[in-house]
């Protein structure tokens, strides 16, 4: 098997095992609906988060609620800014004031963080979206170059 294939089947041995474990170890953790895109990448994410914290099952159940809490308050604070596609791009000064209170709002819930998981786990934790993020858009352009290598019958790369 080549290098690419070898990595690609990697991460979704890793992933398959994630999503196992997640399941098991993730008591109180979110429930993503089924059938769209966006449940599938929040499965990943509850997924990863819990194989990288290494998540105890009494930690996952004080974990998630706060988790949960946080990412609610965040997914306002992109609403209240109109982060996100089909908005237009921020000003500076907006941009400036989105990150300055996303940041307070990563220190407000720091100390909740620390209570339930500790200060080492919460460094981790405070690295595991740009983590996440990089996975995904690694995983998404193997995917791409995939196709473009094996297109479906009929249709040219």
């Amino acid at each position: 098997m080549k290098s690419g294939m070898m990595k690609t089947v990697r991460y979704a041995l890793l992933l398959a095992v994630c999503l196992t474990t997640a399941t098991s170890f993730a008591q109180g953790s979110p429930q993503p609906k089924e059938g769209d895109k966006g449940s599938k990448i929040e499965a990943l994410r509850i997924a990863f988060i819990s194989q990288r914290l290494n998540l105890t099952p009494d930690e996952a159940e004080k974990f998630w609620p706060v988790f949960n809490a946080y990412r609610d308050e965040l997914g306002q604070l992109r609403k209240n800014f109109k982060v996100g596609q089909g908005n237009p791009p921020l000003t500076a000064d907006q941009q400036l004031d989105f990150e300055q209170k996303k940041l307070d709002l990563k220190k407000k819930f720091k100390s909740r963080f620390d209570a339930v998981l500790g200060p080492d786990k919460v460094n981790i934790l405070y690295n595991i979206e740009d983590e996440f993020r990089q996975k995904l858009k690694e995983l998404h352009d193997q995917r791409e170059h995939n196709r473009g290598q094996n297109p479906p019958p009929g249709r040219k790369p």
